[in-house]
Formats: structure tokens, C-alpha cells, sequence
């Protein structure tokens, strides 16, 4: 695989994330390198957590996925069904549909979201399911309303009042 920036990631491709990087995009988890497909996530920039959260990919997928050769041969061609792009960060359902038909079901605790960093991991892959405006972290940020005081807000009122008399 080789070593491209998170704006040229689409939907679909193979991701390898290191140790204290931050995931480029939403991704599916396939591996780590901790057994059973373990990795940690730090969320900090997400909901200011600094506790580490446990994500663990299906083991079926982690028997697919042992090396990166192994991931192109089994994971190129196979299905990823999911919900549309949202806001919800934490929840996240879907089916992959492998290579033999065989189908598994998805969980959020085999999503890893952008923004969030790999800790206590040293590596793990996935594939891309959301890039760009479409993660859920860009469609959960909205803009700032401007906060105004009481004072201000009766102020205003008064100065308009005057204006039309």
C-alpha cells in the first residue's frame, strides 16, 4: 500500500493507520495489531474524553485480513452496506457482504472515526466508508450561534424603538 494524503482517500480504499496518528477518514475496522483485532482510540478532539476507548473488529474479518496482501485479495470486490452519512457519532449499522456471500453485520464498535487517534495500537487497518464532508465529525459541527447578553439583546430593542420613533 502506498502512503497517500487523507484528501486523496475515497470511499473504498485500504487504510493503514499508526500509533498516535489520527484516522484520515470514517473507516471500517479489518485488523490491528493486537490480537483478536483489538485497537484503542482516543476521542479527545471529538467529545474532549481522554479515556481510551476498546474497538474490536468481527473476528471473521480479522481472519480475512492477516496481512495486507491477504486484505486485497479478500476485501477487493466485497460489499459494504451501511446507513447514509449523519451526525451520529456513536451509533453506526451496517452489513459487509464477502467474497464466499457470506454476510456481517456492523457495528460502532468497528468504526473508527476521523479525527480520533490510534493509542496502545501499533497499527490497524480498515477501509474507508465516509471521506471527506461526509465523515460524521464534519456532519456533526455546525456553526456557532453569536451569544449576546440580556443587556444587549433589550439594548437593541431599545435602539431600534428610538430609530422608528
Amino acid at each position: 500500500m502506498k502512503q497517500i494524503r487523507s484528501h486523496e482517500i475515497k470511499v473504498g480504499c485500504f487504510v493503514r493507520v499508526n500509533e498516535n496518528e489520527f484516522f484520515p477518514c470514517d473507516m471500517l475496522l479489518l485488523n490491528s495489531s493486537l490480537q483478536k483485532g483489538i485497537c484503542y482510540v482516543e476521542t479527545k478532539n471529538l467529545d474532549g474524553e481522554t479515556n481510551l476507548k476498546h474497538k474490536q473488529a468481527d473476528k471473521r474479518i480479522v481472519a480475512a485480513s492477516r496481512s495486507e496482501n491477504e486484505i486485497l485479495k479478500s476485501f477487493t470486490g466485497a460489499l459494504i452496506e451501511c446507513e447514509q452519512p449523519n451526525e451520529h457519532l456513536y451509533k453506526f449499522d451496517g452489513a459487509i457482504t464477502m467474497l464466499d456471500g457470506q454476510t456481517i453485520a456492523l457495528s460502532s464498535d468497528m468504526f473508527l472515526l476521523r479525527g480520533s487517534s490510534l493509542r496502545n495500537t501499533e497499527w490497524v487497518y480498515g477501509v474507508a466508508v465516509f471521506t471527506g464532508h461526509e465523515t460524521k465529525v464534519m456532519r456533526n459541527s455546525s456553526n456557532s450561534k453569536a451569544k449576546k447578553s440580556k443587556i444587549e439583546l433589550v439594548t437593541d430593542k431599545y435602539i431600534l424603538v428610538t430609530i422608528l420613533i
